[in-house]
């Protein structure tokens, strides 16, 4: 991988990491973002709080990645809207889905992106995020809060959240790190698998995938 491969990779998987942890928020902290109309307040607060995470227990999710997979999953759903990540993710074929195969492809695919994205918090050092301005859209429910994560010895990556107001929070559906959106990158390799072996099966390797996993952390 080149040197700015792996500065996106990074990125990627700190800024997947604020959006996996959204749930860090306290509810006195969402109102707050409300009140004063600013959604990055939520991301700004959440990023203090996984520095604070990593801080503090830096040695077990160093060596403890079942403790990792626990904690992103107790806290993670409330303030992810894993319904949009996954039919986004899928494009045509969710449209295409039983209302089983819809239900078991959102929970398979939150478990892969938490068991994905939680391995990557031994490898973050310093961060700071640096909001920009927002560009105004026609629809008020929704929202692209764009940022840069700045870390030292590398330059500045871009790092946007795609939010949306729902059930009363703003809640987050992509992440787009340097113009590469999440749910469009998964979209890809999803339809390919599905055009190949069909809903069922790739339904089948990621539960596989993520049963592996949960094994292999003990």
């Amino acid at each position: 991988m080149t040197g700015s491969g792996q500065v996106r990779g990074k990125c990627l998987a700190g800024a997947m990491m604020v959006f996996l942890l959204l749930a860090f928020s306290p509810i006195l902290a969402v109102a707050e973002a409300e009140a004063q109309g600013e959604p990055e307040y939520i991301i700004q607060s959440l990023s203090d709080r996984l520095r604070d995470v990593l801080e503090q227990d830096r040695e077990r999710i160093k060596t403890d990645r079942a403790y990792v997979y626990r904690l992103a999953d107790e806290i993670v759903a409330p303030h992810v809207d894993f319904d949009r990540v996954s039919s986004l993710a899928l494009g045509k074929h969710w449209r295409r889905a039983t209302p089983e195969q819809k239900a078991e492809f959102v929970h398979q695919f939150q478990r892969m992106l938490v068991r994905t994205y939680a391995t990557a918090f031994h490898e973050f050092g310093e961060w700071s995020i640096r909001f920009l301005p927002q560009r105004e859209g026609k629809n008020a429910s929704k929202i692209m809060v764009r940022s840069e994560v700045l870390r030292p010895g590398a330059p500045p990556a871009s790092v946007n959240y795609r939010m949306h107001h729902k059930d009363g929070t703003w809640k987050a559906y992509d992440v787009v790190i340097e113009g590469v959106s999440l749910v469009t990158n998964y979209r890809n390799s999803f339809s390919r698998e599905v055009r190949r072996g069909g809903m069922d099966a790739l339904i089948k390797r990621i539960t596989s995938m993520n049963d592996k996993r949960v094994a292999q952390a003990g």
